[in-house]
């Protein structure tokens, strides 16, 4: 387990990332949803974006502690992500393989985000693609079950070391 953290420690802070992913994926969503496909969603409100950067400064805040025991886990599953030798322009930054879930909180707003995205239609205006849209949710349900799979395993872990958590 992650040496900087004992094992009660590395529960609150996996449940805490679990809670403030669920935030940020139903912010994500409500902001570039559509009612119709011929809809555009209009444009964050301020609240919106305080809500966004809010997430963003906690997960930038704990990431350090989080992505230790996030390599741990994905390494525990015998999963081995590194970027490929191949040409490099497609392959995905050495940064997202080992957190994921920065992509979607490294961008310093709303707009950045809908950009990196790729959701984004128009250039200078708030004009996310419902469609696109659509294909991304499907990433963030994936990335929201292997959180739940990441609490399990330091449930799991915790438990079988049989530590004293008062020893913490």
């Amino acid at each position: 387990m992650n040496r900087g953290l004992c094992p009660i420690e590395s529960r609150d802070l996996v449940d805490e990332w679990v809670e403030r992913w669920l935030a940020l994926i139903e912010l994500i969503n409500n902001v570039t949803g559509a009612e119709g496909p011929l809809v555009s969603p209009p444009p964050p409100v301020e609240i919106d974006e305080v809500t966004y950067q809010s997430l963003r400064l906690w997960f930038m805040g704990h990431e350090a502690q989080f992505v230790p025991l996030w390599k741990e886990f994905y390494g525990s599953r015998g999963w081995h992500l590194r970027r490929s030798e191949g040409n490099g322009e497609d392959d995905c930054p050495q940064k997202y393989l080992d957190n994921p879930f920065l992509f979607f909180y490294e961008p310093e707003d709303l707009y950045c985000l809908a950009q990196q995205l790729d959701l984004q239609s128009g250039i200078d205006i708030w004009e996310p693609s419902e469609y696109r849209a659509r294909m991304v949710r499907p990433i963030f349900i994936r990335l929201g079950e292997l959180l739940l799979e990441c609490l399990d395993w330091v449930d799991k872990r915790r438990c079988s070391r049989g530590r004293n958590e008062s020893a913490c």
